[in-house]
């Protein structure tokens, strides 16, 4: 001090003026600093009855509240303990812990919405129960113990017990809900049971500080300016991010219990040490660089680049903290870039900034960040972030131990989880690393988890061997899988036919002149009669039209005999023809024969005027045939030769021509007649519009098997009654009909039919379901026109299906590959484009070079050098059974308020009610941020009951807002939905606000509008609480005002079955007349049955 005297007192003459000044100023930097830091420092607060708790404990409530007690928050330890065993000691071992640290002897609850805590004093004395048991008891009494709610408004947040098996032979359940402990608690709870167990009489320091301490800490902290900052920068970081999307084995239930599994397992040793070294070299922690693998993984999963994952930290930011047992860690969001194909070098060290960054930031809790952000809200889906990565220190991993006696930790499955799925790495103590791994079963099946594993292995493997390879060219399946989705689940190349379409039907000519090739409107055609029509026309065409080989003839007639006597006679011409529906309009007719520059079309003269003035003619009812030679025209034709020519929509609007081979349509003819046994006794139906090409089925498939086609004008064909009367008085064996028409159909009466080949369009397991039976398959058919007719086919199993069934495998002489974007296979369980190759391919696109290489790409897993492959632009991913799953197009994949929605998983959803046949959902106002849903539905069915069942299966922004009732959906000429016809569900342009009509429906008004912060007047009884701007964390604050105003408490979920505010006044009026009970509410009904009108009017004007 006499030092520093002096030199204060040091004159300026001495030239020490600046030093002076410089140690004055860092004495009240030290001072101002000390200042503070006394100011900010965590200090002891009053124990009043009810204090605040801390933020991450308010949202853990709030959760805690969603799920209604449901034990998604428990944390549960379970352990097999052999040896002597003092119960004794480890009941007040128990009881030392419980007493010593506070966070154990709190109850929860709330006033008004606002959560409290109050703390219990110490319990005097403590007894561990004990439960007799045996080993055969053992997983029930775990499940038993870790699936009990906690009342954490009545009760402890803790629950130990014992099993005793024998004298030296227990189990030991540990279970704490997750508002009072962390990772970072387990520890200090394992290390001093193990203490206070070995040495009953150990000493230790005494907490001065507890979790209440810092809950009052932290709510001055929010106040300040430093929350805000942290908040501007998550609000900058996480601007345009898009939530990860991983594809469920099923669809995420509207009403989710949380139930969840776990998978745990060890990384190899080898690959744990070359992660360990490749850190160190690096410079980079383990969490960032396993974190980084991970990345890849999702990126492949799902398509993304934009990969956020949730990390937890432990939020012992401040030192004070780190004595304290309670509910610290937060969670932090690492938002990854892959857009770029980085190197995966790059990527690691990018991670690494990331995860330093989000670290610098935790401080805000998670919680609060999700209200600052304010996301949109799925039930049972955390929100900003789904998917968390975390890793978990050598120094948090809890080490259960007990002198004298043999720990052995089980895994008890807490059957509830909190995220969709937790990949937590574990840095074990004896330098191994483990994946232990917390998932939703209610999306996921333990196959795909491990499956999960095994992909981010092959991963880690092969970016440490190779960090500088490109993300995109790091391998993802292991060696057996790749084999798996390439090779064995599709058919290998058998024997094909080498002869012509038309010289299929001829063999059948030869064997049977006198058989019945087709049957219309009660008359017959044999094969002998078809042939030498066929064959008159051939000579025609080739003499008056000039037809050669490549040639495209049209054929445009109307159902009946002509139309397979012409199509086999330009075949035999060599020419492809070109079906013509009778029903297009004259410009889109005009436009195809154009474009296929045709050599003539052959018609009949009531058609011909349909036709250009200067397209050259055959009449069939002229005498044009007459004179004809009767057997088929010498003609060189090769199985590379056009077949036909079929015009499917263009993604640009304008129809493409496709041209189908002879080898496509002989090889499909051949694997139809083996995969369904096809016999000259088979009556097949001809259903499908001539343009399309499943009539090529109807038509070929019956002659090149030596069967008999019945057919019917247009009309009787789609109307439902004239249809089934037409089945069953033909004994059709045979039919191949889109599901919206067959879903019109009773199969009762239909004994004969034995084969159901089902297409087209996505259909549910009730239309399977309904047409299934002993002696009749039902096959779900799937091809584009590009892969000729069907390529893919799935055999529907026999018994009930409760989903949609897969569309199968690839047909005989095909390959079916499930692609990314990049062209690489993806693993079992991921959604991939469809591409297809082998046989079946078409030639390509007819006058459209450009668009036929975009389409039609080389085969780069073929054996045969040139081969090429269909991008169909199918949506599809394989399951664990080796069958496609169809997802929807490419291109049908929507977003809805940021959300992607699969269009067609609402539909089947909506087709599993009872009572609907058909539906068909679509987006309107897409784009806008009032986009919503709607859906056109053909059945029976009550609008609120149905919205109540999609409720209960779809998340809630998946619900359509409107429901259009139809007779029957519109349908193209090809027996597709006709989108554009679907009428407007809303006419006026908007929804009429529907007025309030009860009390209840008026205070609830109210409530909405302070809530929500809307103007007086502006909330209708039909308005949606999510849809005017409510959120999840809004629901508990609603069910508080509820309670205040009605006195009921309605369980916060009920908000999500009952959005509507007519809905859950509705809600509200039950729940108040079931608390006052039957008979009391029978009494006031008979005491208002005697009221006068005038009494009435006067209690209703009187105010309540």
């Amino acid at each position: 001090m006499k030092e520093e005297t002096q030199t204060m007192n040091t004159t300026p003459n001495d030239g020490n003026v600046a030093d002076i000044r410089r140690a004055l100023l860092e004495r009240k930097v030290r001072q101002r600093v000390a200042e503070r830091a006394e100011r900010e420092r965590i200090v002891q607060v009053p124990r009043t009855g009810k204090m605040a708790i801390a933020d991450q404990q308010r949202f853990l409530w709030f959760l805690h509240q969603m799920v209604g007690g449901a034990p998604v928050y428990n944390v549960p330890f379970a352990m097999r303990l052999r040896g002597p065993l003092d119960i004794e000691r480890l009941s007040e071992a128990f009881r030392g812990i419980v007493t010593r640290h506070e966070s154990l002897r709190t109850r929860f609850g709330d006033e008004h919405g606002v959560p409290f805590q109050a703390v219990d004093p110490p319990p005097e004395t403590w007894d561990l129960p004990v439960t007799d048991g045996t080993e055969e008891s053992i997983q029930d009494w775990i499940d038993q113990h870790v699936r009990e709610e906690f009342d954490l408004r009545n009760g402890p947040p803790y629950r130990f017990g014992l099993l005793r098996l024998g004298p030296e032979d227990h189990v030991l359940s540990i279970v704490w809900h997750h508002i009072v402990i962390d990772g970072w608690s387990s520890r200090q709870f394992a290390d001093e049971l193990a203490t206070r167990y070995s040495d009953p009489d150990a000493q230790f320091e005494p907490i001065t500080l507890h979790p209440a301490d810092y809950a009052a800490w932290q709510r001055l902290w929010l106040l300040s300016e430093e929350p805000e900052k942290q908040v501007e920068y998550w609000r900058s970081t996480l601007d345009g991010m898009e939530p990860l999307e991983i594809r469920g084995d099923r669809p995420r239930p509207s009403a989710p219990t949380g139930a969840g599994h776990i998978h745990q397992e060890r990384l190899p040793d080898d690959l744990a040490r070359d992660i360990r070294d490749m850190a160190k070299a690096e410079g980079v922690s383990l969490l960032a660089l396993t974190m980084a693998g991970y990345q890849v993984v999702m990126n492949r999963y799902t398509g993304q680049t934009d990969i956020a994952l949730g990390s937890v930290l432990s939020g012992r930011t401040r030192s004070e903290t780190e004595p304290m047992m309670g509910f610290f860690a937060n969670t932090v969001v690492v938002r990854g870039d892959v857009d770029g194909n980085p190197v995966f070098r790059d990527l690691v060290q990018a991670t690494n900034n990331n995860i330093i960054e989000a670290m610098a930031h935790q401080d805000v809790p998670f919680g609060r960040l999700v209200e600052a952000l304010s996301p949109e809200r799925v039930p049972g889906r955390n929100p900003v972030v789904a998917h968390l990565f975390t890793l978990l220190p050598e120094q948090m991993i809890a080490r259960w131990r007990l002198s004298g006696v043999d720990v052995e930790m089980l895994t008890p499955q807490p059957e509830t989880t909190r995220f969709d799925i937790t990949f937590q790495i574990n840095d074990l103590p004896d330098g191994g690393l483990g994946v232990w791994i917390e998932y939703t079963s209610e999306l996921f099946d333990h196959s795909t988890i491990k499956r999960l594993v095994e992909h981010f292995k092959t991963v880690m493997a092969d970016a440490l061997s190779r960090p500088d390879a490109r993300m995109d060219a790091l391998d993802i399946m292991p060696d057996n899988e790749y084999v798996r989705v390439l090779t064995e689940w599709n058919p290998q190349p058998g024997q094909t036919d080498g002869r012509l379409l038309h010289e299929l039907f001829t063999a059948h000519v030869a064997k049977a002149p006198d058989a019945v090739a087709m049957r219309f409107a009660g008359q017959d055609l044999t094969y002998a009669q078809l042939d030498e029509r066929s064959s008159r026309l051939a000579h025609a065409l080739v003499d008056d039209f000039k037809v050669v080989p490549g040639r495209v003839v049209g054929v445009l007639v109307e159902r009946g005999f002509n139309l397979p006597a012409a199509e086999l006679g330009v075949l035999k011409a060599g020419g492809a023809w070109l079906p013509l529906d009778p029903q297009y309009p004259p410009d889109r007719l005009a436009y195809q024969l154009s474009d296929a520059d045709v050599a003539a079309v052959v018609t009949t003269s009531d058609l011909a005027d349909r036709l250009p003035a200067e397209v050259p003619r055959m009449l069939l009812d002229s005498d044009v045939l007459d004179g004809r030679e009767v057997s088929p025209p010498s003609v060189a034709v090769n199985q590379e030769d056009a077949a036909y020519v079929i015009y499917t929509s263009g993604s640009t609007g304008t129809p493409k021509g496709v041209i189908v081979p002879h080898r496509a349509v002989v090889n499909f003819c051949t694997t139809f007649q083996q995969m369904f046994s096809v016999t000259p006794d088979d009556r097949i139906l001809q259903f499908s519009n001539p343009a399309f090409d499943v009539s090529v089925s109807d038509v070929f498939s019956t002659l090149t098997a030596g069967g008999t086609i019945v057919g019917a004008p247009r009309a009787e064909l789609l109307e439902p009654e004239k249809l089934q009367a037409l089945l069953a008085k033909e004994r059709v064996t045979m039919v191949d009909i889109p599901p919206a028409v067959l879903g019109l159909l009773d199969p009762s009466t239909l004994d004969d039919l034995r084969v159901c080949f089902i297409g087209m369009e996505p259909f549910g397991p009730d239309l399977v379901n309904k047409w299934s039976k002993p002696g009749r398959e039902f096959h779900n058919g799937y091809g584009p026109t590009e892969v000729t007719v069907t390529c893919v086919d799935y055999l529907c199993p026999a018994e009930p299906l409760d989903g949609p069934p897969p569309i199968g495998r690839a047909m005989a002489n095909q390959r079916a590959y499930v692609l990314d974007s990049a062209l690489r296979p993806v693993p079992v369980g991921v959604p991939g484009e469809l591409f297809m190759a082998g046989a079946g391919l078409a030639i390509g696109y007819l006058g459209r070079p450009d668009q036929t290489a975009e389409k039609f790409l080389p085969d780069p897993f073929a054996t045969n050098p040139g081969e090429r492959m269909y991008a169909t632009g199918d949506l599809v991913r394989w399951n664990a059974d080796g069958n496609l799953e169809f997802l929807g197009r490419v291109d049908r994949q929507v977003k809805l308020r940021g959300l992607r929605v699969e269009l067609g998983e609402i539909e089947h959803a909506i087709e599993s009610f009872a009572g609907v046949r058909q539906s068909v959902v679509t987006v309107r106002d897409q784009g806008t941020p009032s986009a919503w849903l709607a859906a056109y539905v053909v059945g029976e069915f009550d609008q609120d009951a149905l919205r109540e069942h999609l409720t209960e299966r779809l998340p809630l922004h998946m619900v359509p807002t409107d429901y259009v009732a139809l007779e029957q959906l519109p349908l193209t000429s090809t027996g597709k939905i006709d989108h554009a016809k679907l009428p407007n569900p809303r006419p006026e342009g908007e929804v009429q606000q529907v007025e309030l009509t009860t009390e209840t429906q008026r205070r609830v008004a109210e409530i909405w509008q302070g809530l929500l912060s809307l103007d007086p007047g502006t909330i209708g009884a039909q308005d949606n609480f999510f849809l005017l701007g409510g959120n999840s964390l809004q629901v508990t604050q609603l069910v508080s005002r509820v309670r205040d105003a009605f006195q009921v408490t309605l369980d916060p979920r009920r908000l999500f079955s009952y959005p509507t505010l007519s809905q859950y006044a509705g809600q509200i009026d039950e729940a108040q007349r079931a608390l006052l009970g039957d008979d009391e509410v029978s009494k006031l009904e008979a005491e208002i049955a005697d009221l006068s009108e005038e009494e009435l009017d006067r209690l209703l004007n009187e105010k309540s």
